[in-house]
């Protein structure tokens, strides 16, 4: 062996080495999850996936004893999936003892030597709170939390809106309420999932240790999108830019398997020890692609595995053209203006590589050599048909739709020639590649053979290597052809939806038309809120089955000219070059009505749809037709918010602009003057309880004396750039009220709203933590209250701060949370001690069946140790039908109305 292999081989060992434990404990975790929450017959078959291939790696590399060990557990696993059946009760002891010996489940508080947990300060047995500090195992010094189990009943996929202030439960006088959002409609009932086997087991199994970080990825996390039946893992070397950031959220939210890196030796560490399936390298490490690239090629060779590489580049040029295409990239993204394009390439490239099983129909007399070319080229992962009959050809091809066919010049009773003659005469056929292979030499018959439509020749004997080539490249270039083809002929005839390059050019060049000033026309943004929560219950081929439904559903009740284009992977975008702003919003209202109404059948049972349409007309003077898209979208997630669902783009008025620059700059001058004011209101324990805590709410006064509440003065300071001011000025203060009240010896608990752009401010943290060291104050008696949805945009940061801050002390309140996966996969991650329900659970329209699904939220978050907080409660029959449900605290005007003076009797509190 060359020396440069065998240095290459050590230090491919190597970085094997370094991952192979991280590697081995994200298997056990997941193994883990499953025994404890029940297991389901896609997680098992992927699980046996991983490690399958890891088995392999560790043995190729030497490490004997972990290989034995996986393949031992890669058989237990097997068996089950060879029969089709889930593990037993037996199977699970098996299974929990490989696992442990694999890698040893973290020690239980009494072995470590941990405190008793103390004792809650409710007796009601529905209650299970964490030992101590279990809330810092991000520190790294607590124990694992006790054993528990989990709810198995899982939500509809959640909206995500900007950062919204937490709900002020005192209106001012004479202000009319805002119009009360759309309440959650509460799923429908499962129907029996298919191809999802599901067991659930009687007895809580320990939980997975909570030491090792794991990726940003909601628990249990949603399928990646439409057709991607396994998890994915991405490498994704990022510059950390905005768009960068974005897409990471979106990925972990979509259920890929993440790894994020800011360095390019890492990353070409990682690609030694572990192959992925993709690879994204953003702008800031252009000029390090094509040493990537080469690395990445080892890799691909070594694993087998068609690996995408998408790389990006901040300028269109020769150089980063040229760099991209020796370092072998799939795709080069110059300047995406957003996450949803970087998305579309990725899965594209993904369902590409998954789906492009080349086909290959051999045709030749002798056996033998057809066996031969045939093993070739299937141990190369394409599919291979072998047809030694020439009049079975004709019949062979309409059934096996080839991407190439191999054919033998000479054959008794029809040779190559008028073979090839006759396949071309059938239309389908026209364009099929057809290449000999043959010992001819004769030029004259090559001639012929290519003038009747054969492509190429290929001369026996021909290597593996370059056949497998030559049949790669005819492929690759066919396809790309039909594709090319399929882009001047946009319209998919079994959906009747435009490919979404051609609606965007119309988009455009509609755009470009009104410049001269006639701007009609507009897009309706249509999304489907309840997709990854179907997605989990009836299974990816079917929801796929649920989506072409739909597409065909709506081309059918669109107007007449508009064009309709699948967006993303629940999203639709319908164009109408003649509309108008009423017009668009009248079709957007039939659309959303339309789909509402419908039950669509999958599997034999009735499945209901929610969509909410966001409408924006041209006559905004959009620069393109991504800035059009844009609009739409986020009047498409506001109009989530709304009874109707539908919700029309209006840019800012003058007046209102005027107006809210007036506010803005009162805003300023209070922040800078210490002019802001701050109310409070109880939060009571329904059980008892003498613990004075109250919710901290901001207040501006401006020159005429009229009050402003949180809801107008927090998204004018988000504007303005004034928010983490606005944020430390609200949280000194309420510092400064914890430091009186201890100095009376009448300690209080001071909730205190904060938002995740605060959170991410550098230096914020440090400012907080040197606040409470210099006044030495018990950091439990200052509560940060974080918006679940703000949080889940900022989930990395929000994640580091409360990581730091749980070491003095502090602790969290997540609120506005509603039982959906995103929130819930940020309530797995985040050290939250409190859980504030939204308002919208409240409301006088809740639908029925509200007050189960508290309940049922109520009994999860105690088997977190959690504490609930119902906010909005204005009436006794509400506390009591909430006391029924297991909810720990309220607040509301029921029990005081906010105000200045922190003077409720908490002792004597009876609701």
């Amino acid at each position: 062996m060359p020396a440069a292999d065998t240095q290459q081989r050590a230090e491919l060992r190597l970085a094997f080495l370094r991952h192979l434990p991280r590697r081995i404990d994200v298997i056990a975790q997941r193994a883990r999850r499953f025994l404890r929450d029940g297991w389901d017959i896609n997680g098992l078959s992927v699980l046996h996936e991983d490690v399958q291939r890891l088995s392999g790696v560790a043995g190729r590399y030497g490490e004997v004893a972990a290989s034995e060990r996986l393949t031992v557990l890669e058989g237990v696993l097997a068996e089950s999936l060879a029969r089709q059946v889930l593990p037993d009760a037996e199977a699970d002891a098996q299974l929990q003892q490989l696992i442990d010996d694999l890698a040893p489940a973290p020690l239980a508080p009494h072995e470590q030597g941990v405190e008793a947990p103390r004792v809650p300060h409710s007796t009601s047995d529905r209650s299970e709170v964490a030992p101590p500090r279990y809330w810092r195992r991000w520190a790294g010094d607590a124990p694992p939390p006790a054993a528990q189990t989990r709810d198995a009943v899982d939500h509809a996929a959640a909206d995500v809106t900007a950062f919204e202030p937490d709900a002020d439960t005192t209106p001012d006088p004479g202000r009319p309420r805002d119009p009360a959002p759309e309440p959650a409609a509460r799923p429908e009932p499962a129907p029996e999932p298919v191809r999802i086997l599901r067991s659930v087991p009687t007895t809580p199994l320990p939980p997975p240790s909570p030491a090792a970080p794991r990726a940003l990825t909601p628990v249990p996390p949603p399928m990646p999108p439409a057709g991607i039946g396994t998890r994915r893992r991405v490498y994704h070397l990022s510059d950390g830019n905005r768009v960068s950031v974005e897409l990471d959220q979106r990925l972990e939210t979509l259920g890929y398997e993440l790894e994020l890196l800011d360095n390019g030796d890492e990353l070409k560490e990682l690609l030694g020890a572990v192959a992925p399936d993709a690879v994204l390298v953003d702008a800031g490490f252009i000029e390090e692609i094509e040493s990537i690239g080469a690395v990445l090629q080892h890799t691909r060779e070594r694993s087998g595995a068609r690996i995408a590489l998408v790389a990006i580049s901040a300028e269109d040029s020769m150089q980063s053209r040229l760099a991209a295409r020796r370092a072998g990239a799939n795709a080069l993204l110059l300047r995406p203006q957003g996450a949803s394009e970087v998305l579309g390439k990725l899965d594209e490239l993904l369902n590409a590589a998954r789906d492009e099983t080349y086909r290959v129909l051999i045709v030749e007399d002798d056996r033998s050599q057809a066996l031969f070319a045939e093993s070739i080229l299937r141990n190369a992962g394409m599919e291979a048909r072998v047809v030694t009959d020439a009049f079975e050809v004709l019949d062979a091809m309409a059934g096996f739709k080839p991407d190439m066919v191999l054919m033998d010049l000479y054959m008794p009773q029809c040779d190559g020639t008028e073979l090839t003659a006759l396949i071309r005469e059938r239309e389908e056929f026209l364009h099929t590649p057809i290449v000999f292979l043959s010992g001819e030499s004769d030029q004259d018959k090559h001639f012929e053979a290519l003038s009747v439509g054969g492509d190429d020749f290929l001369s026996k004997p021909i290597r593996p290597k370059h056949l497998i080539a030559s049949v790669s490249n005819r492929v690759q270039r066919a396809r790309a052809v039909r594709a090319r083809a399929a882009l001047r002929d946009p319209v998919d005839p079994d959906t009747g939806l435009y490919h979404r390059s051609y609606l965007l050019d119309r988009v455009n060049e509609s755009i470009d038309q009104g410049n001269g000033g006639d701007r009609s026309g507009g897009v309706l943004f249509i999304e489907i809120d309840n997709v990854p929560d179907l997605r989990e219950r009836l299974g990816l081929s079917n929801v796929e089955t649920l989506l072409r439904d739909l597409s065909r559903y709506v081309v059918r009740h669109i107007g007449e000219g508009m064009l309709a284009s699948r967006y993303g992977d629940a999203c639709f975008v319908v164009f109408d070059g003649a509309g108008e702003g009423a017009s668009l919003e009248t079709q957007a209202r039939y659309l959303r009505d339309r789909v509402n109404g419908h039950s669509f059948i999958v599997s034999g049972q009735p499945i209901r749809l929610r969509a909410a349409v966001g409408v924006t007309a041209f006559e905004h003077a959009f620069a393109d037709a991504g800035a059009a898209l844009n609009a739409a979208e986020r009047a498409c997630r506001q109009a989530r918010l709304t009874d109707v669902g539908v919700r029309r783009f209006e840019p800012p008025r003058r007046a209102e602009q005027e107006q809210n620059d007036a506010l803005t700059a009162t805003l300023r001058r209070a922040i800078d003057g210490d002019a802001l004011e701050l109310l409070y209101q109880p939060i009571v324990a329904l059980q008892g309880g003498e613990d004075a805590q109250y919710q901290t709410l901001v207040r501006m006064r401006d020159e005429a004396g009229r009050i402003h509440a949180a809801a107008q003065i927090v998204p004018l300071a988000r504007a303005a750039g004034l928010l983490p001011a606005l944020d430390r000025w609200v949280l000194g203060h309420a510092l400064q009220v914890i430091d009186e009240r201890r100095s009376e010896l009448r300690p209080v608990k001071l909730f205190v709203s904060q938002s995740a752009a605060s959170l991410a401010e550098a230096g914020h943290g440090d400012w907080l933590a040197n606040q409470i060291g210099a006044r030495k104050l018990a950091g439990d008696s200052l509560i940060i209250e974080l918006v679940a949805r703000d949080v889940a945009d900022r989930l990395q940061e929000t994640l580091a701060f409360c990581t730091a801050l749980v070491a003095h002390g502090v602790r969290f309140c997540l609120s506005q949370y509603r039982a959906v996966p995103d929130i819930d996969g940020v309530l797995e991650l985040l050290p939250v001690d409190f859980l504030k329900l939204d308002g919208r659970y409240f409301e006088p329209n809740a639908p029925a069946g509200t007050r189960d699904e508290i309940r049922l939220i109520v009994e999860r978050s105690h088997r977190r140790g959690l504490s609930v907080i119902a906010p909005r409660v204005e009436d006794a029959q509400s506390a009591a039908q909430l006391w029924m449900s297991g909810v720990d605290y309220i607040q509301g005007n029921l029990v005081q109305l906010a105000g200045r003076e922190l003077e409720f009797d908490f002792q004597s509190a009876v609701l």
